[in-house]
């Protein structure tokens, strides 16, 4: 299947959540922010709000996608905790978003009554959110559905090997998101006309960071492993 060509598009969040979108489409964007996320952590840097209407989201001219968080700081202390209450943050939004209860929804009704909640979500992302708002996980979206991708095609791979093969070549790729990087534009942080000034913050952060999100992907594996 090639690739999908998309009208591009610029709006804040609120705006893009007020008409209709397929799980699909949903899926992609919360891909797309997640890995916006990350890269921003990456840099030094975490989101301090957010309100959908300071979230602008769209589509280049070139079918790449991007997020731009309009509300940063720099993360210069207590790295681990507003690492993990970006991600916590980020799933609430997206449950919020996708069951239109956030304005009224609080995370001690949302971990009670996740339950609820699964209708509204992809059947995809559903073991994700679980763990993130029930089971108390920290884990990148992305890095999730990249490993969960991995397994698929690990799958698809060894059923065509039983199978014989019968003159198929091997899988890449499902077609589901976790390998599509270059498919989103980097967003643009605070400083980077003065990167001078943040060079040695940035070097000194960098190491840190990787240690960091190194020790959030042990708690995917084990957990997609066990949700069979």
């Amino acid at each position: 299947m090639g690739e999908i060509i998309r009208m591009p598009f610029e709006s804040t969040l609120d705006e893009y959540t007020r008409t209709y979108h397929n799980n699909d489409e949903y899926t992609r964007l919360f891909y797309v922010m997640d890995s916006t996320m990350k890269y921003i952590h990456g840099k030094g840097y975490y989101v301090i709000n957010f309100n959908p209407k300071n979230i602008v989201v769209g589509v280049t001219n070139d079918n790449r996608d991007f997020v731009n968080f309009k509300s940063l700081d720099i993360m210069d202390d207590d790295i681990t905790n507003k690492i993990n209450n970006n991600i916590y943050n980020l799933a609430f939004l997206e449950i919020g978003l996708l069951s239109e209860t956030l304005e009224h929804l609080r995370p001690d009704f949302l971990k009670q009554n996740f339950s609820q909640f699964k209708i509204f979500i992809p059947e995809n992302l559903v073991n994700y959110y679980q763990m993130i708002v029930v089971n108390g996980g920290h884990t990148y979206l992305c890095d999730y559905l990249e490993i969960k991708n991995k397994q698929e095609i690990t799958k698809l791979n060894k059923a065509l090997e039983e199978e014989g093969g019968r003159g198929r070549s091997y899988i890449k790729s499902t077609g589901h998101y976790g390998n599509d990087e270059d498919k989103i534009v980097p967003m643009k942080l605070p400083g980077e006309e003065n990167k001078d000034n943040i060079a040695a913050f940035v070097t000194n952060y960098a190491l840190a960071f990787v240690i960091i999100a190194s020790s959030l992907l042990i708690p995917i594996i084990a957990f997609l492993l066990g949700a069979k």
